[in-house]
């Protein structure tokens, strides 16, 4: 028995009654297209996230106090100190109005010690990052992120202008890239002593960054780091401290195993539509087996074996159940790559998970094809001849 020709009649007959095939096959669709975009949407997401946190660095630890007067330059001074750091900067936030000409917009203003754009590495769209000022001091220059610059109209060609940074004047010396992650929600980054003077206490710190020597022991000096504020601030180990202490590969990794979590529930839910589907294929299958039961008759009456039956409705029920995995594959790709151009991240596809989804529809067709075939299958020749 050839099963590609069986296979062409099967395709031959979903054209044939293309409203009734559709309606069939829906389930699947519904079920294969919902595995691949939710599945692509949250690795796209995440893969956003992920490049995000991998830009500010995976060697990198960020200790923020909860209160704007808890860490100083002693406790930046004692981190730095410590086995495996290679270098710390310190800076200081608040939000305050930015304007340039007549436009006015608020934004995070953040005061960066000399350090910063060694340890940072702060990519720039236009100009430099805050040049000279660590000899000069108190230094009225500053960089603002493309975010800002947007919200108040500055271009390339305006640096070496000034602009006001709560009601004082600044030389603008740089614009950042913010499509690196740097300053992406609005920000403005001055030198740590002119902060100082205008929203900052000497000596205090709101964040300490810190870069170790080798990122493979990220974990043991984070403990070190946390160990030594602890004993700095008199604070005992089931103290709760008042200050985080974050390690980005170790978010990466968490947001990793969230990924794989999601994606396996996300597929489970999707599952449930190709059961649903598959349920839909059986039914109508059984319809078929009715409809066609003389031209069963007639086959097995001239010589047709039962597993010759058999084979042929199973395939014909894996064809109908992977034309409709295929269809719902696109409308899937469709559908993930709109929702990405939305949301503004990369448009991946897996492709485990297309391998995934025809698999799965080849199997709905063969489980809930077997049924139908095996009725098909024992209908005896008289019988079937015989129906009306």
């Amino acid at each position: 028995m050839n099963v590609l020709a069986i296979a062409r009649l099967a395709l031959q007959r979903i054209l044939a009654a293309r409203v009734r095939s559709f309606l069939t096959m829906l389930g699947v669709i519904i079920g294969v297209a919902s595995l691949v975009a939710l599945t692509s949407i949250v690795n796209g997401a995440i893969s956003g996230i992920t490049g995000s946190l991998s830009a500010l660095g995976s060697s990198r630890i960020t200790v923020s106090a909860q209160s704007s007067d808890y860490l100083t330059d002693a406790d930046d001074d004692a981190i730095a100190a410590l086995p495996g750091v290679a270098q710390t900067t310190g800076q200081s936030s608040t939000r305050g109005t930015v304007g340039f000409g007549s436009q006015e917009t608020t934004a995070s203003l953040t005061g960066v010690s000399p350090t910063y754009a060694e340890v940072a590495a702060p990519t720039l769209a236009a100009g430099a990052f805050l040049p000279n000022w660590a000899e000069a001091g108190d230094s009225r220059t500053a960089v603002i992120s493309s975010a800002t610059a947007d919200e108040l109209g500055v271009r390339s060609s305006d640096i070496g202008r000034t602009i006001t940074v709560a009601g004082s004047d600044f030389l603008l010396v740089g614009i950042l890239d913010d499509s690196q992650g740097f300053g992406a929600e609005g920000t403005v980054y001055l030198p740590l002593a002119t902060a100082r003077g205008m929203f900052a206490a000497t000596p205090y710190l709101g964040t300490i960054t810190i870069v170790v020597e080798d990122p493979a022991r990220i974990d043991e000096v984070q403990a070190s780091i946390n160990a030594t504020l602890k004993a700095r601030h008199s604070l005992s180990s089931d103290d709760d401290a008042p200050f985080s202490v974050t390690n980005f590969a170790a978010l990466v990794s968490t947001l990793a195993t969230v990924q794989a979590t999601l994606s396996l529930l996300l597929g489970g839910i999707a599952s449930i539509s190709l059961v649903v589907g598959g349920i839909g294929i059986m039914n109508i299958m059984l319809v078929s087996v009715r409809e066609r039961t003389i031209e069963i008759g007639i086959r097995r009456a001239i010589g047709a074996r039962r597993r010759h039956i058999l084979i042929q409705f199973i395939i014909e029920a894996t064809v109908l159940s992977l034309t409709g995995g295929v269809i719902g594959l696109g409308l899937g790709i469709g559908v993930s790559a709109i929702v990405a151009a939305i949301g503004g991240w990369a448009f991946t596809l897996e492709p485990a998970t297309f391998a995934l989804a025809l698999g799965f529809s080849a199997l709905v067709g063969i489980v809930f094809g077997t049924w139908p075939a095996q009725v098909a299958a024992r209908l005896q020749p008289v019988d079937a001849l015989r129906f009306e």
